[in-house]
């Protein structure tokens, strides 16, 4: 078992099996928790934990967190062009919580067309599920996001301002590639799933 889960541009591993990351901080299971991982972030980029017991130790720091489960999607047009938000200086996809009694599915559609006005994506595949850590107004929230790989129509896009989405854009492959270097590894992650 593996659990990547990012804070911000950090990476936290906790696995069951041996894994080699270079210039990674190896941390106990036994100091495992929230409080500690920030402290060490704070001099080291990458984290990892390797214990035969993983399941037990990734509960616990969960239980830190408030759990918040969430989708989006990765949309194509056909011209091979690429839908990509930009928000808090920062390339993304669109995502967002998912709703009671919404699936996964319906919630990545539902926020594609709340966040760049492009209506009628359909689901192409399931590509992925991330996790991210962040603090919100002192609250610390764990969302785990389902992505999937969508497909739409070209047409003029609208992006969310009270989301603080400055820009909502179809991108061709050059510009996505160029968009990659400004965005959060777990948006890179996708696009790897994507491209398997």
């Amino acid at each position: 078992m593996r659990t990547d889960i990012y804070f911000g541009h950090n990476l936290l591993v906790l696995t069951d099996s041996s894994v080699d990351i270079e210039g990674a901080y190896r941390m106990p299971s036994s100091e495992l928790s929230r409080a500690n991982v920030l402290k060490i972030f704070e001099t080291n980029n990458t984290i990892v934990v390797i214990d035969a017991m993983i399941e037990y130790y990734t509960e616990s720091l969960m239980s830190e967190f408030k759990y918040v489960e969430a989708a989006g999607g990765l949309v194509e047009n056909e011209r091979g062009e690429t839908l990509m938000i930009y928000c808090y200086r920062h390339w993304d996809l669109p995502k967002g919580h998912i709703d009671e009694g919404e699936s996964a599915e319906v919630c990545a559609v539902r926020e594609v067309a709340e966040e760049t006005g492009v209506e009628g994506a359909k689901i192409v595949r399931f590509l992925c599920n991330t996790m991210h850590a962040y603090g919100v107004y002192g609250v610390w929230e764990l969302k785990q996001t389902s992505w999937y790989l969508l497909s739409a129509k070209s047409c003029p896009t609208k992006p969310q301002q009270e989301e603080d989405i400055a820009i909502a854009k179809w991108c061709s492959p050059e510009e996505v590639e160029e968009n990659l270097r400004a965005t959060y590894p777990t948006i890179r992650n996708v696009f790897a799933e994507k491209n398997r």
